[in-house]
């Protein structure tokens, strides 16, 4: 029977069994920290852990609740021996009341990162994996190729040695080397991490193979340090990790409070790609869209018209129109609205800057013409964007 009491004390002892080396995992923590600040009035137990440092709950442990990366039997049975109210915030295993699950959603994240490549116009997408130590089953792969083939794109997979005496990808440079020169070009990769991410770009480069143009490259889940420390920045999908932490808290909350764990796992969807150089290609198999693409590129923060692009490339507006719903399944205008909105989450990111200095960096008339426009495109306000994205700052405001 799990422990549980009628009604919150003043102070909850809570244990947190999470990663600490990663970003992910900090995130994740960073969303717990907000959720006691705010709510929870709790006392964190803790201590820092790695990926290779195996975790259990001390037997003489006693508090009102767990959160945990659930991800081996030997830590699953330390904590089941407390019989505490548990939070799982792994994709490892599954599911159950004993330990519900807030997890980022997998199947969301793989369709997302179909469709980004989809919608770029791409028929070749490739997917790279989390290394075999990780020990995941992988969610995220069908849902990738099964949006991917739906749009009739060739699909192709990077299968790892699974001898290789480590993890690190190091190990595996000359078959991922032989992968990337076998895969067609144009193509683009969905990898595991920026980590993964970032070998693939360094084989690219060792192979003079032209990234983006040549290999696009989107990242599952991101890390910033190692973006930076990347030839080229790493796209990334927005997994909102930190909500994962936010929500995980509460639904312990609820539960120590005498809530019933739920039957379904609670999944936190993604919220979009952010995109980096990575994956900004210029690629199209029309040259007069691509030539537009770029266009749209060179002038993403000015207020430029579809009129603009047909002026420039001297075509009529039908036939610009046709070109890019046949090659990207969007309009000239949609392109440009995506730049543009791309500009502002970038400015809201990295800067401390006002609103009304953003609308003036990225080309708007006013601060509403660029509130309105921001909330049309991505259903929230910029203020609630920049709330639940952690600041990368690289300048401030004067």
């Amino acid at each position: 029977m799990i422990q549980r009491v009628s009604a919150c004390p003043d102070r909850l002892r809570i244990a947190l069994l999470v990663l600490n080396e990663s970003h992910w995992s900090r995130c994740i923590l960073d969303g717990i920290a907000r959720f006691a600040l705010a709510h929870g009035r709790w006392d964190i137990w803790m201590y820092p852990r790695g990926i290779g440092t195996p975790s259990s709950l001390p037997p003489d442990w006693s508090g009102q609740g767990v959160i945990s990366r659930i991800s081996n039997e030997p830590l699953r049975q330390s904590i089941d021996q407390h019989r505490l109210p548990t939070v799982n915030v792994s994709w490892h295993g599954v599911h159950s009341r004993r330990f519900p699950k807030v997890i980022t959603d997998p199947h969301g994240g793989g369709r997302l990162a179909g469709e980004f490549f989809v919608n770029r116009g791409f028929t070749n997408v490739a997917y790279i994996g989390p290394p075999i130590c990780y020990s995941y089953q992988d969610e995220v792969l069908p849902e990738v190729f099964k949006t991917a083939e739906n749009a009739g794109c060739r699909t192709f997979q990077f299968v790892p040695d699974p001898s290789a005496p480590q993890p690190d990808y190091d190990y595996q440079r000359r078959r991922l080397v032989q992968w990337v020169r076998s895969l067609p070009k144009p193509v683009g990769i969905v990898a595991w991490n920026t980590v993964v991410a970032r070998e693939i770009i360094l084989t690219c480069q060792a192979e003079e193979i032209n990234v983006p143009n040549d290999v696009a490259i989107l990242a599952v889940e991101d890390d910033p340090l190692v973006s930076k420390l990347s030839p080229i920045p790493i796209s990334y999908i927005e997994q909102r990790v930190e909500n994962v932490g936010f929500e995980a808290a509460r639904e312990l909350q609820r539960i120590i409070s005498g809530g019933e764990p739920r039957s379904e796992p609670v999944l936190i969807e993604p919220e979009g790609i952010v995109e980096k150089a990575s994956t900004n290609t210029v690629f199209a198999t029309d040259a007069v869209v691509r030539e537009a693409v770029r266009f749209i590129q060179l002038n993403k923060d000015v207020a430029i018209t579809v009129t603009d692009l047909t002026r420039h490339l001297d075509v009529s507006r039908r036939s610009l129109e046709e070109r890019f719903r046949k090659v990207l399944k969007r309009s000239p205008a949609e392109e440009i609205r995506l730049a543009r909105v791309n500009v502002l989450k970038a400015i809201l990111q990295q800067t401390n800057c006002t609103l009304a200095e953003i609308s003036v960096r990225s080309g708007f008339s006013c601060e509403n013409s660029m509130l309105r426009f921001f909330k049309r495109m991505t259903g929230i306000t910029p203020g609630e964007f920049r709330r639940h994205h952690p600041q990368d700052l690289l300048e401030s405001a004067d």
